[in-house]
């Protein structure tokens, strides 16, 4: 416990000599570029305290944008885990059930049908209505990620005279948190600009560069695109149809975020088409049920996408009035080292610390080592409220090198493994994952040596037996 509380009074002791070199956590206006606030924050990583910048747009809650069915919908799918699906109306995005994506798979296709005719009938919808099952994104939406991307590239945005909202906007919906993210039609970067457009508008992309993965170059190359063409030609569509508008309008901005993604020419005969008197939320939502040209499902999801991720990352930035902590088991722990709690309370509240710690290194926010550092730390703590110690198992650890092989992190399954033959060597599910590591890694020879290993432990294992004959085949 003193050592916990050491750790702790020591971050404590950096975060008070930070606040009086005059750093203010408070939101404060934004520059003659916009009048969305903007909030700095301390933003704690497991070896660093770093100051960031964020956008706050208060304007989503006032006017009621996080209150809308499909914001809340997005929401939701955004935190879902890929295994699991959301099942909704493709009209209004109304939830009418959950279900395991495995099991919907194994349905045949009048399986389906009946399901979702039941849906129709139960919920009183027409038949003609459309179902969709929509699969959990909790492993694209990493928005802790994307905080050091965001701060830099609102930098970028105030230095081009561009309004920083659209920086954060689309960073948290393009590619959150990953740098170098092609897309199936050629997009890549934080910002998946096109090719074309990234060296319209002056960034070097050829066969040796491609700038489009540079925080900054791609920041400005957004920039450019977003002044010199999206927001003119969302003006020129909206003075066209005769509305009345604010470039600080959030329904404009959304606007703006579609021109990004589906092209100015495409929102233009949206607006054409629709034909509407006026602006604001009520257009937006007409937009979301209009088709022209390549103007579909997935940009009528663009600007809904953009309010969804908007709250979740606002439930991230504001749970504390001036830090974020990067690293859950570090909150809880930090936590923990202020808090009187009973022995049994101890054991309980330790053990969802480790848990927390486990989700931070399988959602990729802290490496291998630094996760089994905390966890020594913990328990050494539980030792000392014998005999109410946190269950350490063959089980656990593998679990976690199974988690780390399914998101591809295979350094740290390989860690996770190796630690478990050390401290487990006769436990056959070890051996079955280093072999399913291995082979995942190209080393063919090791992998069979390992699930052979596995074998001889426990002859029925499915696992070894499937990874043979997968290694046999090739």
């Amino acid at each position: 416990m003193k050592k916990i509380k050491h750790i702790f009074q020591s971050f404590t002791k950096v975060l008070l000599i930070l606040i009086l070199q005059g750093v203010c956590f408070f939101a404060f206006s934004q520059t003659n570029i916009s009048k969305v606030s903007t909030i700095e924050k301390y933003v704690v990583g497991y070896n660093d305290v770093t100051k960031m910048k964020f956008i706050n747009d208060s304007a989503l809650y006032i006017e009621g944008w996080h209150t809308l069915p499909q914001t809340k919908f997005w929401q939701q799918v955004m935190i879902l885990s890929p295994d699991s699906a959301i099942v909704n109306s493709a009209t209004n995005r109304q939830i009418f059930d959950r279900i395991s994506v495995k099991e919907w798979n194994k349905l045949s296709e009048t399986q389906q049908t009946l399901y979702k005719d039941s849906l129709r009938k139960v919920n009183n919808i027409s038949d003609s209505s459309i179902v969709f099952i929509t699969a959990g994104k909790k492993d694209f939406y990493e928005f802790k990620k994307v905080m050091p991307v965001i701060n830099k590239s609102i930098i970028v945005f105030n230095q081009n005279g561009v309004d920083p909202w659209y920086a954060q906007a689309i960073l948290l919906i393009e590619s959150p948190g990953k740098m170098n993210t092609k897309s199936t039609v050629g997009a890549n970067g934080p910002f998946q600009l096109m090719k074309a457009v990234a060296r319209k508008q002056g960034l070097t992309v050829n066969k040796y560069v491609d700038e489009r993965t540079d925080i900054e170059k791609s920041a400005l190359g957004a920039s450019r695109l977003l002044s010199r063409i999206c927001i003119p030609k969302v003006r020129t569509m909206l003075d066209s149809a005769h509305l009345q508008y604010n470039e600080t309008d959030l329904w404009f901005r959304l606007l703006v975020l579609h021109a990004y993604h589906a092209g100015a020419g495409n929102v233009s005969g949206v607006i054409k088409k629709i034909n509407p008197c006026e602006g604001g939320m009520e257009l937006l939502q007409t937009v979301w049920k209009t088709t022209y040209g390549g103007f579909k499902n997935a940009s009528q999801n663009y600007s809904q996408l953009a309010l969804a991720a908007f709250c979740n990352f606002d439930q991230i930035v504001m749970q504390h009035k001036d830090s974020v902590f990067l690293i859950e088991g570090d909150k809880m722990l930090m936590s923990y080292s202020t808090c009187a709690y009973a022995p049994y309370d101890k054991c309980s509240y330790l053990g969802n610390c480790i848990s927390s710690y486990e989700t931070d290194l399988i959602n990729g926010i802290i490496p291998f080592d630094y996760f089994i550092s905390k966890v020594n730390l913990i328990e050494n703590e539980l030792a000392g409220l014998t005999p109410l110690q946190y269950p350490c198992t063959d089980e656990r650890y593998s679990n976690i090198g199974f988690q780390l092989l399914k998101v591809r992190n295979f350094e740290a399954a390989f860690k996770a493994f190796k630690l478990s033959e050390t401290n487990y060597p006769d436990s056959w599910s070890v051996y079955q994952g280093l072999g399913e590591t291995y082979r995942l890694m190209g080393q063919k020879n090791l992998a069979l040596v390992n699930y052979k290993k596995s074998l001889l432990l426990n002859p029925n294992n499915e696992g070894s037996l499937k990874g043979i004959t997968r290694l046999s085949i090739k």
